[in-house]
């Protein structure tokens, strides 16, 4: 099976994922997707004053753990593909993998 996600399913993952990290509400991050050639997909979240950066694993992680607590996938049974389009913007593709 996949999951598709579009640039705001990325965004809600990611604002959920620091929530959790923080102790804090999803509500009250703020997320900036970014794109670097050298580096990859990005994030810089700001949150109660204070501001992360989030690589490309860390952005897959957000999925995984939002796909888990929000819809009782098994992370380790997802495989997520980060990707940025001119038409698109940024997606996941999440692949469910059987085991």
């Amino acid at each position: 099976m996949e999951v598709l996600f579009n640039e705001q399913d990325l965004v809600d993952s990611i604002c959920i994922y620091t929530a959790v990290k923080e102790r804090i509400e999803p509500q009250q991050v703020e997320v900036d997707l970014e794109f670097h050639p050298s580096l990859g997909l990005a994030a810089s979240t700001s949150a109660l004053g204070r501001t992360a950066r989030l690589h490309e694993q860390d952005i897959i992680d957000a999925v995984a753990v939002y796909l888990q607590d929000y819809h009782q996938f098994v992370a380790d049974h997802l495989q997520v593909n980060l990707s940025i389009s001119e038409k698109d913007g940024f997606t996941a593709s999440i692949q469910v993998l059987n085991n």
